[in-house]
């Protein structure tokens, strides 16, 4: 059985390490370090009531927002409780039978796909390339193949395909009638390169949004998925009643208005990123890969294991993400950490200056 244990498990690291809610810092989650938007804390509390009532279940005026701030089409909008919710809702309801996905990568798609018996080939991706996707060794590997899952950036090791390189993908397994679920949540800061505008071109595209990382919300479970309007429809038939809480329905109309803390968020996070990458990658015993999300993907040079480092880090308070669980790196030497405020970023690095150096 595989280890689908993810990062941001406050309960778990405060029994585990004896250490309050107050010591933790965390970059084991990939979530905006600038917190909720006041804005939305104040709409929150203000709708606080409305707890009594059962939420829309057709989430329209959610959907409403998603398609004016993303400029596509309402009836290629379906609302989940999370990104992950819709992976399960897909895998149940095209029923394919082999399924190609890129390791290592979210272990969501595997688990998925497990719970429904479907057949999976893996197409583990090189260390020696830097973990890079190609579109032509994913092209050679389709010949029985009904539905690829792709994670764009993917997570964990943060490399990007740019829209140029995935059109050819797209257009390849549109030919071939193999649906392609492209998972963007992590896309947040290479906007201009999402595909969420191409599901009316291509029947057989499936593009997954988050809504909870980039805005700070992972407690309210929200993302939504686009796709085109027949699909569309046979999921929502599938999907579970009541499955968005009335609350996150509120956010998504609130966060995609609040363009200040949008435009606060992207310009804090591409300037974050790049000083914690640029410091990381200075530190002897660590091999830093370029980053094209909020996190850094690091391969640890020395002897010590990625276990063994976050333990020692945990007892600090500081959680990173082990990713000896992810299907691919198994040896124990890889780890992800999340971009950070400056002034968590500088303690980590003092920290991991001490363990490693």
């Amino acid at each position: 059985m595989f280890n689908y244990l993810h990062g941001g498990n406050f309960e778990r690291a405060m029994e585990r390490y004896d250490i309050s809610l107050d010591e933790i810092i965390d970059f084991s989650a990939n979530i905006n370090p600038l917190g909720i938007s006041p804005k939305i804390k104040e709409v929150l509390v203000k709708n606080i009531d409305q707890l009594s009532c059962y939420p829309d279940p057709e989430c329209k005026e959610a959907k409403k927002e998603i398609s004016r701030y993303f400029k596509i089409d309402y009836e290629n909008i379906i609302l989940g409780n999370g990104s992950t919710e819709l992976i399960y809702l897909i895998v149940q309801t095209l029923k394919a039978k082999k399924v190609l996905i890129p390791i290592p990568t979210f272990c969501e798609y595997e688990r998925a796909l497990n719970n429904n018996n479907v057949s999976i080939n893996f197409y583990k991706l090189k260390e020696k390339q830097e973990f890079l996707i190609s579109i032509n060794e994913i092209i050679s590997q389709l010949v029985g193949i009904d539905l690829v899952f792709l994670c764009n950036p993917n997570n964990p090791t943060g490399t990007f395909l740019p829209r140029k390189e995935m059109l050819t993908l797209v257009k390849e397994i549109q030919r071939r009638k193999i649906f392609l679920v492209l998972d963007e949540a992590f896309i947040d800061l290479h906007e201009e390169e999402s595909f969420v505008k191409e599901v009316k071109n291509y029947d057989h595209l499936i593009i997954l949004r988050s809504l909870t990382k980039f805005f700070g919300l992972p407690g309210l479970r929200i993302g939504f998925g686009v796709s085109s309007s027949e699909l569309i429809k046979k999921l929502e038939v599938q999907k579970i009643p009541w499955g968005v809480n009335y609350l996150a329905q509120i956010a998504v109309r609130e966060v995609l208005r609040d363009e200040k803390f949008i435009s606060k968020s992207r310009f804090f996070l591409l300037k974050e990123k790049e000083f914690l990458y640029r410091e990381l990658s200075n530190i002897k015993g660590l091999k830093a890969y370029k980053p094209s999300a909020n996190f850094v993907f690091l391969k640890l040079l020395g002897n010590i294991s990625s276990e063994k480092l976050k333990e020692q880090l945990a007892k600090k308070g500081i959680l990173i993400r082990d990713c000896s669980n992810f299907r691919g790196l198994e040896k124990e030497k890889f780890i992800r950490i999340a971009v950070r405020t400056r002034k968590e970023n500088l303690k980590l690095l003092e920290q991991l200056k001490i363990i490693l150096m």
